[in-house]
């Protein structure tokens, strides 16, 4: 048996209102496409479920019966149509998102801003982790999304690109004079160095980089608000993307891109085998809606 929302809600208005006309009108139908509704209705149920009279229709005793079946279907149906509801007031849960410093003090901030006035009911946890951690997180499953660049084994992850961003020497002008001959590998500046297994050494390991070789021997740093904070001291040139370039901290440096240019995707990544649940697709669909509005530097390409 197949009952449509439509038809609960002609029985459950007719027997409240006890009256075809009042019915009609606070249902915005004909009184005979109600009274033939109710036919139809009836009998797909198989019993009678109004007396009629000529004023007043009154339940049947089978009626009396359904009727608190047919408020409860009504209500479980609004509830589902809340939870499932466009402007996500009805969403609830929760997203844990792994994500890089360069993304996450960047563009998620603004991201987050918006989605928490959107789906009020969903708790948010970030975690933060170089590309190839994130990719191992969201691949063991211990969030439901990753944003970085895909490093390492991905092959089990669904990644929908963000961005692109050149790779580039970025130092403030009062310390280092940058230039083109500097970004074309030539190591006449010291340079700041990442960890081996961030994204950005590797790229410029896949490049042959002739940038590896000065870096080797510059300060290490994990942090990018630390390697910018050494930057704007002099201490050294950072390697970066201009994503960690359009960092509020990196203002009033200059960036030069590397030449030739190596360029650093990002991804938003899930599981292939495990559909996202609402509450992060929304969220993932806020950080693309975000992205046009973050303050990145014009050599950063949006995809999304």
């Amino acid at each position: 048996m197949n009952l449509s929302e439509r038809q609960l809600r002609l029985f459950v208005t007719t027997a409240a209102l006890g009256n075809i006309s009042r019915a009609s009108e606070a249902l915005h139908i004909s009184q005979p496409a109600l009274t033939r509704a109710i036919a139809v209705f009836e009998s797909q149920m198989g019993a009678s479920l109004f007396l009629r009279t000529t004023r007043r229709v009154v339940l049947t005793p089978e009626g009396e019966a359904f009727l608190p079946t047919a408020k409860r279907l009504l209500e479980d149906l609004a509830e589902a149509g809340r939870m499932f509801a466009p402007q996500g007031l009805g969403i609830k849960g929760q997203v844990t998102v792994a994500v890089g410093s360069s993304f996450g003090s960047i563009v998620l901030p603004g991201a987050i801003a918006a989605f928490q006035a959107a789906y009020p009911g969903v708790r948010l946890r970030v975690v933060d982790d170089n590309s190839e951690g994130i990719a191992r997180k969201v691949r063991l499953a211990d969030v439901d999304l990753g944003i970085g660049s895909a490093v390492g084994d991905v092959d089990a992850l669904a990644c929908r690109r963000l961005l692109t961003a050149p790779l580039g020497l970025l130092a403030p002008p009062a310390h280092f004079d940058i230039t083109d001959a500097d970004a074309q590998g030539v190591p006449r500046l010291p340079l700041l160095r990442e960890s081996a297994d961030t994204s950005i050494m590797q790229l410029l390991r896949m490049h042959g980089s002739a940038l590896l070789a000065p870096m080797s021997q510059g300060v290490e740093v994990s942090s990018l608000a630390i390697q910018l904070a050494l930057a704007e001291a002099g201490v050294g040139v950072a390697v970066l993307s201009a994503l960690g370039a359009s960092h509020p901290l990196a203002r009033g440096m200059r960036f030069v891109p590397l030449q030739p240019q190596v360029e650093r995707e990002l991804f938003v990544m899930r599981r292939r085998d495990r559909p996202p649940s609402l509450a992060a697709r929304a969220f993932e669909d806020a950080v693309v809606r975000h992205l046009p509005q973050a303050a990145l530097r014009p050599e950063v390409t949006l995809s999304a």
